[in-house]
């Protein structure tokens, strides 16, 4: 049933309120039309009696203000299925011994209304049972004759006061208890993703939560499982970092350890001094990874090609191996010294580990940028490719070739690419090398802090 529900409740909070309203509204058309249709046929066809006494009185005055020869044909007339008219030459109440009881009161009230004498109105029974309700009426009609009507005529309260009190307080059961079973259906997701929210206060390791409800809390929920995978991420990157640093700090402590206590320090002062400037620049790297990751730089609009060929120009200055290839202006918004750091670090990268880089700059359909890297290099197996990404790890070439590097910057290159929104793949290029794939949406997150995507 619940599935059912979620298949027609709208996705929207919106939808779910006003169908809640709709279906309210529907519920009590329903049970009305259900009383209407279950309980009312018999008292569809008996009139109320004040109804009943208004229709008699007519027909008295109407039939009454007639020539008496006039009287029956014209009764006839006026004479339907469910109120039968006669008028008769005999005594009001001379058959009234055949009937099968007397409502004393109803023809106390006839005669009221019509002026009659009480001796000249009856009100008979015809039957009991299913037909209780069909009664004959006599009124003698001044001039002389009878009118004679037979019609149905119920009770002034059909149900009386307690039957209608639990009708209502049945109805009233019925359609809030749908309402409240809807309304809790619809905020159920809701609550249950609050306490999953808490939860991850308690637990940052716990789940993710499933994506259900309504369509904006879909979406609220699947940013609150992004951020909670980002904040996984990031204590487990973060341990990572501090365990790499202790580990890379403790083989040169350990050499200038091992040198004090053998006495060998006055001659192999060059060597700790190494030592030492190894560890400084461990840390003024660590540093500079933590305050890049950690800047708050402001968004503005720079011209993309321009920042691209900019960061080309400068690794060739170097006697980097760099070409490039872009379509000319193009307007983005982006944290430009951020992501001129990010391009250096993957440019020169392949420059230098690559032999030489082709850097190109396109469009794509829907509006993103897409800067590609190519290099001639060896490449990097594909079950490394996701290791390159983790702070202080460094491959086999890479480690042979570069002593001084602490295998960060594509750390930081990544942690710069996703605060812009974007991504960064690593491919293989034809007929040999590595192809660094950067897409850049044309509307990033300016809000974002390049911190939120460093665990990413």
């Amino acid at each position: 049933m619940i599935r059912g529900l979620q298949r027609v409740l709208p996705a929207s909070f919106g939808g779910q309120i006003a169908a809640i309203v709709i279906v309210g509204l529907i519920l009590s058309q329903a049970l009305a039309a259900l009383l209407y249709v279950g309980l009312l046929p018999q008292w569809q066809r008996s009139m109320r009696p004040d109804a009943a006494i208004a229709k008699v009185d007519v027909m008295v005055r109407v039939i009454g203000a007639l020539a008496y020869a006039e009287r029956a044909p014209t009764a006839r007339l006026l004479s339907a299925e469910d109120f039968q008219v006669a008028f008769l030459d005999r005594i009001p109440g001379e058959n009234a011994a055949q009937m099968d009881g007397t409502d004393a009161n109803l023809a106390a009230a006839l005669a009221k209304k019509t002026g009659r004498p009480a001796t000249e109105v009856t009100v008979n029974a015809v039957a009991t049972g299913a037909d209780a309700d069909l009664k004959q009426i006599d009124v003698g009609l001044a001039g002389g004759g009878d009118l004679s009507i037979r019609t149905r005529i119920g009770r002034e309260y059909r149900l009386g006061v307690v039957g209608e009190a639990g009708l209502i307080a049945f109805g009233l059961f019925v359609l809030a208890g749908l309402s409240v079973w809807i309304t809790w259906f619809v905020n159920a997701p809701l609550t249950r993703f609050a306490h999953a929210a808490e939860r991850v206060g308690v637990d940052v390791h716990a789940p993710p939560f499933p994506e259900q409800g309504p369509t904006e809390l879909r979406r609220v929920i699947h940013s609150f499982n992004q951020m909670h995978d980002r904040l996984q991420r990031m204590l487990v990157d973060r341990t990572r970092m501090l365990a790499a640093i202790s580990h890379d700090l403790r083989t040169p402590l350990t050499r200038i350890r091992l040198r004090l206590e053998t006495g060998r320090a006055p001659a192999e002062m060059d060597r700790i001094v190494a030592d030492i400037d190894a560890m400084e620049a461990m840390l003024t790297s660590t540093l500079a990874f933590v305050r890049g990751i950690d800047a708050a730089e402001e968004t503005e609009a720079v011209d993309l090609d321009l920042l691209v060929q900019t960061v080309t120009d400068l690794i060739s200055d170097v006697g980097g191996a760099v070409t490039y290839d872009g379509p000319g202006r193009c307007r983005y918004r982006c944290r430009p010294q951020s992501m001129m750091r990010a391009l250096a670090n993957v440019i020169a990268n392949a420059a230098k580990y690559g032999g030489s880089a082709h850097v190109t700059l396109h469009t794509r359909q829907g509006g993103a940028f897409v800067v590609e890297i190519e290099d001639a290099g060896p490449g990097i197996p594909a079950e490394e490719r996701a290791r390159v990404f983790e702070p202080f790890y460094r491959g086999p070439s890479a480690a042979e070739r570069d002593s001084e590097g602490m295998g960060l910057g594509l750390s930081i290159t990544r942690s710069i690419v996703l605060a812009h929104g974007g991504s960064i793949e690593l491919l293989n290029a034809e007929p040999r090398g590595l192809l660094v794939r950067i897409t850049l949406p044309t509307e990033p997150s300016a809000a974002a802090p390049i911190s939120s995507a460093f665990a990413d």
